[in-house]
């Protein structure tokens, strides 16, 4: 099976929160995952104030 991500939004929310063991969202970002069929799902990652956009700025690779 193929797993390609290609929102550079939700990886680096996700390395933010790797780094900073979050396990819940991050302050500032709301995400939103959608289901197309049993191979594809597509997420919705919204930043919302300063905070997240800090966050995702600061997300290492």
């Amino acid at each position: 099976m193929l797993n390609f991500r290609t929102d550079l939004a939700t990886e680096r929310r996700d390395l933010y929160k790797k780094a900073n063991n979050i396990e819940n969202e991050i302050n500032g970002i709301e995400s939103e995952r959608q289901q197309i069929d049993e191979k594809i799902s597509v997420e919705k990652v919204k930043i919302t104030n300063e905070e997240g956009e800090k966050a995702i700025r600061k997300a290492k690779r």
